[in-house]
């Protein structure tokens, strides 16, 4: 086995196992005993996978759109991550740094778009990059209302956040394994973390102490 194929076969199985450790995340009691195991679980895996898909973004030159996808995913599990460690203390040089980086590198993949391949079209990477730039605008304006963030907000940035991981993952996933269905197997899972983000942000604001008490 080549260091290629050994990659290959990493980045599948962690991510294929944080989807499925990611369930009971997603499903389980908000702040719960489950929620905090399986979250940890599915945050180690999904580490991997991003690792991984860094050393295949460096060594072997993926298309662009997919190399969108992998930034997506990246950039709202470190910022989910870190938005859930911001109990007491305020938002920091990380947070700012993460949001400029996050924003040079939608940049870069700007000149870098080209035509893209027939699994992974540049109009995916082009709103997918969209998606993080408005997430980095988003981070970059906390500080200025820090305090209504941390009260308020921070819970529901937390979760969005690992929802739009989890469901970016899919996405790259089935459009990658599932090319014959493309668009189909990359745009659906889009959509439904889309939902899924908008499902959490309606319940959990008409329930604000639920959340709140559990994040505390």
């Amino acid at each position: 086995m080549d260091l290629h194929t050994a990659n290959i076969a990493t980045h599948v199985g962690a991510g294929a196992a944080a989807l499925c450790i990611g369930l009971f995340a997603l499903f389980s009691r908000k702040g719960g005993w489950l929620h905090r195991r399986a979250g940890w679980v599915t945050a180690g895996l999904g580490g991997v996978a991003l690792f991984t898909a860094s050393l295949a973004i460096i060594f072997f030159h993926p298309p662009a759109p997919l190399v969108a996808a992998t930034l997506s995913a990246g950039y709202q599990y470190l910022s989910g991550l870190r938005s859930a460690r911001l109990r007491r203390g305020g938002l920091g040089w990380p947070d700012v740094g993460l949001a400029l980086v996050g924003l040079a590198l939608v940049a870069l993949l700007v000149h870098l778009m080209g035509s893209g391949t027939r699994s992974w079209s540049p109009a995916i990477g082009y709103s997918t990059m969209g998606f993080v730039t408005m997430m980095a605008i988003y981070d970059l304006s906390r500080p200025a209302w820090f305090r209504t963030w941390q009260a308020y907000v921070r819970p529901l940035d937390h979760g969005v956040k690992m929802i739009g991981f989890y469901f970016a993952m899919m996405s790259a996933g089935a459009g990658n394994l599932l090319a014959q269905w493309q668009p189909l197997s990359q745009v659906l899972p889009s959509m439904l973390g889309l939902l899924a983000m908008v499902g959490f942000i309606i319940y959990y604001s008409l329930r604000p102490g639920r959340l709140r008490e559990r994040f505390a």
